[in-house]
């Protein structure tokens, strides 16, 4: 009844503790619902990050619902500024661009521009009044991507699958002008591998497409993305700890350097040189920070 009166965010508010009696289907109706405007007061009903994320868990567990459609609702919501996903992820919307790499390439389009001069296909243009909200949406699925493409039905990265997708993604973006940009976004979802089962840094799958397809741009995205998942550190004095992270991507590179040596030189060695100047670097303010003192 609250819905058919437009006031999603009270229908929330009444059944927020009870989410699971009320059923998936309605569920993603009152779900997608409150994405649009209604005639709820403003301010009245809070949307906390823990109900939310309840909500859509109940929903991806549901056989009723397609990934298709749980995929659309998440790329709803990441547009939005209510706090939610950092502990749900975007699952279904990761399948989706795993099985759909046009939506990576649409995602591009969305947040640049062409690098040289020229219009994008009819097909890919963007209206003028839309041209901010796609930038920001573009930037938002392709900053909240973190499952590398390429999984079997298993869910087992496969080499062949993985390349598969970024030879898609990259055919698309050349023919569109945005082959750079889309290398150093590829590069920075791929940042995100664990390690092989040799222990090495990146797994096996993605060292063999980065060392195929050799392009800086893609390492300049890795490298950027791998020092950016580092996140908020305790700091001792000094720079030990940066050094310890030189060593280690040291050792990784030593691994790699005759089985894939740009890899191993373009990347892990780059990173090397990264933490070793933050390490003087660290040095050089905590001596700085003692004579002060």
């Amino acid at each position: 009844r609250l819905l058919a009166v437009q006031r999603p965010r009270a229908a929330f508010a009444c059944v927020h503790l009870k989410l699971e009696a009320i059923g998936p289907e309605l569920l993603f109706r009152l779900m997608s619902e409150i994405v649009k405007v209604g005639t709820d007061q403003p301010g009245h009903y809070r949307l906390d990050q823990y109900h939310i994320e309840q909500a859509f868990e109940l929903m991806n567990k549901s056989p009723v619902l397609t990934v298709e459609q749980m995929a659309g609702l998440e790329f709803t919501y990441i547009g939005l500024s209510i706090p939610w996903g950092s502990g749900y992820g975007i699952p279904n919307l990761e399948k989706y661009v795993e099985a759909h790499p046009e939506l990576f390439v649409r995602a591009i389009v969305w947040a640049y521009k062409r690098r040289g001069d020229g219009d994008d296909p009819p097909e890919w243009r963007i209206s003028p009044d839309d041209v901010q909200g796609l930038c920001k949406r573009g930037h938002e699925l392709l900053e909240g991507l973190s499952k590398i493409p390429g999984h079997d039905d298993l869910g087992e990265l496969k080499a062949e699958r993985l390349a598969a997708w970024v030879k898609s993604v990259r055919d698309a973006c050349s023919e569109l002008d945005r082959l750079e940009i889309a290398d150093i976004c590829v590069g920075k979802l791929l940042s995100r591998a664990p390690k092989g089962t040799d222990g090495v840094w990146p797994c096996e799958p993605v060292r063999m497409v980065l060392e195929t397809v050799r392009s800086k741009g893609m390492m300049e995205g890795a490298r950027t993305g791998r020092y950016n998942l580092r996140g908020v550190i305790m700091r001792g004095e000094g720079g030990d700890q940066e050094r310890a992270l030189a060593d280690t991507y040291r050792a990784w590179a030593n691994a790699l350097q005759f089985s894939h040596p740009f890899v191993a030189s373009e990347l892990l060695m780059d990173m090397v040189k990264t933490y070793e100047h933050e390490g003087s670097r660290e040095d050089t303010e905590s001596g700085i920070r003692r004579r002060l003192g």
